[in-house]
């Protein structure tokens, strides 16, 4: 990779690159609901159907990151301890999100895949949430303060979309 200042740095920047490249195909997936209900413009709605092959592309530039991850611990001679459950969890959650992504899980899942794609979106933002915050109180900056901004940015969108259809039900009772 060449960035860094041996093998095990330069794998440490794919795994970070890997991740930041994952964070930004995974936004749009998480907010474009979001912006469609409140902002009803048509570019997202012509987004709208194209959410799974959004969500397809970025299951694959998270595995990608997992790939990097497992070949740092590779270079390091190390492996996943007990503080790496949750994000094991999480990615155990996306490979079920991407394996069902697909017509037929929707049929035969029923209600379930869609409670499934929810937690599993959620999880995986809380994943980056708390990384980005983490990295952020560690290391302050304006690459991770900018990556949290954007974090919980989509988490106040989805708050508001939360709020408006709640509203919207109301007023229609």
């Amino acid at each position: 990779l060449g960035t860094g200042d041996g093998a095990a740095q330069d794998y440490e920047l794919f795994t970070r690159y890997t991740a930041r490249l994952a964070f930004f195909f995974f936004l749009p997936v998480f907010t474009l609901g979001a912006l469609n209900q409140l902002m009803k413009v048509g570019f997202m709605k012509a987004l709208r159907p194209k959410r799974r092959l959004l969500g397809l592309t970025f299951g694959a530039a998270h595995l990608c990151h997992m790939v990097a991850i497992l070949m740092l611990h590779d270079q390091r001679g190390t492996w996943f301890t007990a503080d790496d459950a949750a994000a094991l969890v999480i990615y155990s959650l996306l490979v079920l999100q991407v394996a069902t992504s697909n017509n037929w899980s929707v049929r035969a899942m029923g209600r379930s895949w869609r409670v499934l794609h929810w937690v599993a979106s959620y999880a995986i933002f809380t994943g980056f949430f708390v990384t980005y915050l983490a990295r952020f109180q560690e290391h302050g900056g304006i690459i991770f303060g900018g990556l949290l901004t954007l974090a919980v940015s989509a988490w106040l969108l989805r708050i508001a979309a939360f709020f408006s259809r709640r509203r919207a039900k109301l007023a229609a009772t």
